[in-house]
């Protein structure tokens, strides 16, 4: 009885190591990734390659992207922005219908970040497109593009609004003075405007870009 309860322990204490370490290697295996895309083409793309090297993603935050171990090629994923309500409170009702509708489909909700939700499907039960007709990806880049508008534009502003209150300390200060300020106890003053003039400069460019993209789209409608 004695051996039997031995081993019925190292049993137990095998089974108990395999498990660990199971979830050992399963947490070894977890990828993260830092990447910033402003086009969802080529997001859209970037997913769908690193799948197809057995990397499913599973979740996105500022910029960062988790990545679990998948069979290469599983999954096709897309990249959305859902229709707009009239009502702003209204939009994230109308966000989960809109899920709620491509889950019907057969595909798999993964994330949602801002405006943006990325859905999968497996590669098995055949391709996976959104939009798949020139009218509704006209829409969709609108939408698209109206947003970088917005933010390009909100961006440009404060940039003028902290450039104007910079100049103005610089102006007071060299009159009171006699030399211009050197910003020693605050050096991202500079650098921070700088930034914010090239994120309004990529907002607006991705703006211009998509509109390229829709009246493409609108020419092949023409002659399609």
């Amino acid at each position: 009885m004695a051996g039997c309860a031995a081993g019925l322990q190292m049993a137990r204490g095998n089974n108990s190591a395999a498990k660990c370490k199971g979830r050992r290697e399963g947490v070894e295996k977890i990828m993260k990734k830092f990447k910033l895309y402003f086009d969802k083409e080529k997001e859209e793309a970037w997913l769908n390659g690193m799948c197809s090297r057995g990397l499913a993603m599973t979740k996105f935050f500022l910029g960062f992207y988790t990545f679990a171990p998948c069979e290469p090629g599983a999954y096709t994923y897309q990249v959305d922005m859902p229709p707009a309500s009239r009502k702003f409170f209204g939009w994230w009702g109308r966000k989960r219908e809109y899920v709620s509708f491509v889950e019907g489909t057969g595909a798999e909700y993964v994330c949602s970040w801002g405006f943006w939700v990325i859905f999968r499907k497996e590669s098995a039960k055949g391709e996976f497109k959104l939009y798949t007709d020139i009218e509704s990806r006209i829409l969709l880049y609108q939408r698209v593009r109206l947003l970088f508008l917005v933010l390009g534009l909100y961006d440009f502003v404060v940039s003028l609004l902290d450039t104007y209150n910079v100049w103005n300390y610089a102006r007071e200060f060299l009159l009171e003075k006699g030399s211009l300020p050197e910003f020693g106890g605050s050096p991202v003053v500079i650098p921070g405007l700088a930034l914010m003039y090239l994120i309004t400069l990529a907002m607006l460019t991705m703006a211009a870009r998509f509109t390229v993209k829709i009246r493409r789209l609108k020419q092949e409608k023409i002659f399609s």
